[in-house]
């Protein structure tokens, strides 16, 4: 059903405003692919706020393994790493950033997500339920001020996952934004490109 290589994707909400980009890209692997049509865009202004009592308390257990748990420190080592230099996404030139925390919270929502993506053979930033980042991570009973969201499909390794975004400009600039202090990611295993044991990739930032 999908040509073979790697799909990156992300939403970018900053405070004051939000903005919502669905421009997909894809990054080659094998064989040049044919760019898809962007997906409907969408934003609203103001200031990002605290989720309203939609809240869901956040489910009991350990982090599933794999999925979160064999990628936490490796993952956000590499995070952090990319915040500490001078850094170019796109045009815009970004400074060292502080580094970031890890929150269980946006993992379980990060994972949850990859996993329906990969449950209902689609790839995008809207849940099968319609539901936004922002609900999802609200779901998981954290109190965000401000949100941000990468996803991609394909890349086998969390190492190579994170050059694939730093080298989009959008996905660089959310790594980059020293507005968001809490990072969670996960991974679901699915077929993409005629691979079934492909990762799909949900990678969540945010602030209280």
């Amino acid at each position: 059903m999908r040509e073979g290589g790697t799909r990156v994707d992300m939403k970018d909400i900053f405070p004051g405003k939000t903005t919502l980009y669905r421009n997909l890209s894809f990054l080659m692997v094998f064989s040049l692919l044919t760019l898809p049509a962007c997906l409907g865009g969408e934003g609203e202004d103001g200031n990002v706020t605290a989720p309203s009592d939609s809240v869901i308390p956040p489910q009991a257990g350990n982090d599933p393994d794999p999925g979160i748990a064999d990628i936490r420190d490796e993952f956000l080592a590499a995070v952090n790493q990319a915040r500490s230099v001078n850094r170019m996404c796109g045009t815009t030139p970004y400074g060292p950033a502080p580094p970031v925390s890890w929150s269980g919270n946006l993992a379980m929502a990060a994972y949850l997500h990859s996993e329906d993506m990969v449950l209902n053979d689609f790839f995008s930033h809207t849940g099968s339920d319609g539901s936004s980042a922002g609900q999802r991570i609200s779901r998981q009973g954290y109190p965000w001020r401000t949100y941000g969201e990468n996803i991609a499909a394909g890349y086998p390794t969390v190492s190579l996952v994170i050059q694939g975004w730093l080298g989009s400009e959008g996905h660089c600039r959310n790594m980059m934004n020293p507005a968001f202090t809490e990072v969670g990611a996960g991974y679901a295993i699915g077929d993409f490109g005629g691979n079934p044991v492909a990762r799909y990739w949900t990678f969540d930032l945010a602030d209280k």
